[in-house]
């Protein structure tokens, strides 16, 4: 890893490097972020970073009653570029370091700069609390935990929108699922917290309000106002130093492409992402066997009218596994629930009168029924590390950040040999992270970056079924592949141009 990581802070003057060489503040000795979440049917909490930093002067920890509240950023450079480094250092040819020391020899741009060479893995705010202690050698070591800036969605409960109308009976965030959003939006950005996207996320025709007593949190209302079929996950996503909350869909199907060179890859934002080896992950050879999930129920709302007063009620939306499943599975009923806000029936009579109702279609159900079989029949290790010293986080940046990587895929483990009862691959197919535990230590007196991954497994696309007269002019010795893998490609690259940077984002 010839890139180490920054730590900047924000007093409000501007971000200022905490570890840069130039200014001496203070060395990151180490941190860890805990992010996202350990299961698909569970929305992610706020990331929680803990770090360490060696203060040598004591300068750091003089101020260190004053550093709570303040904004933090941490980053990893990426590969060292001519131009990064000082201009008082002069050309190449008067450095007198070796090229495996750059990463020390250059002081890092602002993070909010458009040509900042650096990736960004998490934005938060310093916590509360802590700890200072001498450091073994001099100066000091303090010990800190910031949290994630979604947390502030997760502490805005105060009321919604209200309407004076007799029909609401006092009831707030009342309003179309938009204008919800849009307000949700404005309130967070007004406490300095990221906005959520929908990235082509569909809202439901109507939303329901909340009883004058009932005050959810603005995460947990972005959650029901956007819950359907597609499964969202919401994390935040980080870019440069700012963020935004985006939905990680679970339930889109993901095209496997096989390259004209015989390996597979997968498309994730436009980029080609060549498949992973097995053999430069740190990852158990015992594969987690879940509970089969036999259905999708949706919490969904029914208005109803009392002497012309409104009022809602749950009614479910279940979507099966249209005998996709083999029948022992189906056996013992497990629901995968989620509640929402969406409006599905219409029983006021016409006291409603604020918008139609929605519910899910028959490709919906089709898509549900075919992510049920998808999730039900394949396997993920039960333990995966992704090390630095083996894969360059500059060349696979989202393997390092806390926030979801997108689709990927591992080849050539042990269980890639692995057949389903479908005839489909067990063990291989696209696979995102959902969550984890970043951590970064010096070992050996260099920078070590892991990340300990959650993983999910996607659905993958199979609409065609290819033959061999499909497959590039390779032979078969040539196709590093097992056979079952065969069955989910779905296209077949024509070009081999391959990306320098392969798989970033």
């Amino acid at each position: 890893m010839m890139q180490q990581c920054f730590m900047f802070i924000d007093t409000g003057n501007g971000w200022t490097p905490v570890n840069d060489s130039a200014k001496d503040i203070a060395a990151l000795d180490s941190f860890t972020i805990r992010w996202g979440s350990d299961s698909i049917d569970e929305q992610p909490e706020p990331a929680v970073m803990t770090f360490t930093l060696r203060d040598k002067t004591g300068r750091l920890a003089g101020q260190a009653l004053t550093l709570a509240g303040m904004k933090v950023i941490m980053q990893f450079s990426d590969q060292p570029r001519w131009q990064d480094l000082q201009p008082s250092m002069g050309g190449w040819e008067d450095l007198r370091i070796t090229i495996d020391s750059l990463h020390r020899a250059y002081s890092p741009g602002s993070p909010d700069s458009p040509d900042s060479p650096s990736e960004t893995m998490f934005a938060g705010t310093v916590s509360t609390g802590g700890s200072i202690e001498p450091a073994t050698g001099g100066g000091w070591l303090l010990k800190l935990s910031a949290t994630s800036r979604m947390a502030v969605w997760k502490r805005l409960q105060s009321q919604g929108p209200t309407d004076t109308e007799a029909k609401w009976d006092g009831a707030h965030w009342i309003g179309t699922p938009s204008a919800r959003l849009k307000e949700m939006n404005r309130r967070a950005s007004a406490q300095g917290a990221p906005e959520a996207q929908l990235d082509g996320l569909a809202l439901p025709s109507s939303v329901a309000p909340y009883t004058p007593s009932d005050h959810p949190s603005q995460l947990d209302l972005l959650h029901r106002l956007t819950a359907g079929p597609r499964l969202p996950q919401w994390h935040e996503v980080y870019d440069g130093a700012a963020s935004t909350l985006r939905p990680l869909f679970l339930a889109d199907p993901i095209a496997v492409h096989l390259s004209t060179d015989g390996r597979l890859n997968v498309l994730a934002d436009g980029e080609t992402r060549h498949a992973l080896s097995a053999a430069d992950i740190e990852a158990s050879t015992d594969l987690s066997i879940t509970e089969p999930l036999t259905q999708v129920v949706i919490n969904a709302k029914r208005v109803k009218s009392d002497n012309g007063k409104l009022s809602f009620d749950d009614v479910e939306i279940t979507m099966g596994d249209q005998n996709r499943l083999p029948p022992q599975l189906t056996a013992m009923q497990k629901s995968l629930t989620i509640d929402s806000d969406m409006l599905a029936m219409d029983d006021s009579g016409g006291v409603w009168n604020s918008g139609g109702t929605s519910n899910v279609s028959d490709t919906d159900r089709a898509n549900i029924a075919q992510w049920l079989e998808s999730n039900d029949l394949r396997m993920v290790p039960e333990n995966v590390t992704f090390n630095s010293t083996r894969i360059d986080p500059a060349r696979l940046p989202w393997l390092y950040k806390a926030s979801p990587s997108g689709p990927f895929i591992i080849v050539k483990a042990k269980a890639s040999a692995l057949t389903g009862s479908d005839g489909r691959p067990a063990f291989t197919g696209p696979i995102t992270t959902i969550g984890g535990t970043l951590s970064y230590r010096w070992r050996n007196g260099k920078p070590t970056l892991t990340q300990e991954a959650t993983l999910a497994a996607l659905r993958p696309l199979l609409t065609k079924q290819i033959t061999w007269a499909n497959l590039p002019t390779l032979s078969w010795q040539q196709l590093d592949l097992h056979i079952c893998d065969l069955s989910m490609i779905q296209i077949i690259d024509t070009s081999s141009a391959i990306d320098e940077k392969e798989g970033t984002q």
